[in-house]
């Protein structure tokens, strides 16, 4: 019999009722279906988040450090939303259950998901400031939540072919080099189709699919700045990548969002000092 070749067998997984992709949390699809009444109140988010109590503890903990704290300590997740906003305790809510979904079985994936996680929550930390910086402080929250988002692809098919990997249907002999290669091909696609799954907001639909594309849109301001976002981590270092060479000023995003050197680099001083800490809140 000829061996199949090892995307279809990837396809073939995630087509397959029998694998389990914990991708997102009931709680966050909970979150985000609340979010497109737009008539929610505090009182909404917080029945929701607290029917959780891991969840309710991890994301008062955040609501309390140096990152976002205020004058009073929470106690509630009622309290931290009249803090913070109830969009900014979506996005804790969001960012601590991700977390906890980059991990694996398979030893040799785990330094490449605390990659995955470092570049995800770097570029969503990104977007958020750039958001509040540039003058966009309405698509604050919602572009932390696309950058966080962005390359889920790639966690959807490393949890793939982990799965293969486990049922020993592909060998663990297998390539890591074209592991890596089939996610950073096959990412956008997937992510895209998976969160369409989900009947996620078509923002981030469309973040996951088009951050990579040649050209983008100006009048898409979240897909301007999580890109930037991403360029900027690609930059420092923050994930797999590691691009210093990259002029972040010239580029068609900051361009498109008038973004100048000076803001540029106060970005980049942000996130090497913040996002250790920050991870440490999550």
């Amino acid at each position: 019999m000829k061996e199949r070749p090892l995307i279809q067998l990837i396809e073939e997984a995630l087509d397959s009722d029998e694998l389990e992709l914990p991708v997102f949390s009931k709680t966050v699809l909970e979150l985000q279906e609340l979010m497109k009444e737009d008539n929610y109140g505090l009182s909404d988010v917080a029945r929701i988040i607290e029917k959780d109590q891991a969840l309710t503890s991890q994301t008062l903990k955040a609501a309390n450090t140096a990152y976002y704290t205020g004058l009073q300590p929470a106690k509630t997740i009622k309290d931290a939303a009249v803090r913070l906003g109830a969009k900014s305790v979506i996005s804790m809510v969001t960012l601590t259950s991700q977390k906890q979904l980059y991990h694996s079985q398979v030893k040799e994936f785990n330094q490449m998901m605390r990659a995955l996680w470092n570049h995800a929550l770097g570029t969503a930390t990104a977007a958020r400031w750039l958001s509040i910086n540039l003058g966009f402080q309405h698509v604050a929250e919602e572009s932390l939540i696309a950058g966080l988002l962005h390359d889920i692809g790639k966690l959807i098919l490393l949890k793939a072919i982990e799965s293969l990997l486990l049922s020993e249907t592909i060998s663990k002999e297998t390539s890591l080099v074209l592991i890596y290669d089939i996610i950073d091909t096959f990412h956008t696609d997937h992510g895209e189709r998976f969160m369409k799954i989900l009947n996620m907001p078509e923002t981030y639909c469309q973040v996951a699919s088009r951050h990579h594309d040649p050209e983008v849109n100006a009048e898409n301001i979240i897909l301007n700045i999580v890109r930037l976002s991403n360029l900027t981590c690609h930059k420092l270092g923050i994930g797999p990548k590691h691009s210093p060479e990259l002029m972040l000023s010239t580029t068609p995003e900051s361009i498109n969002l008038m973004a100048k050197d000076l803001l540029l680099a106060e970005l980049q001083v942000e996130l090497e000092e913040k996002l250790g800490s920050l991870d440490k809140s999550l």
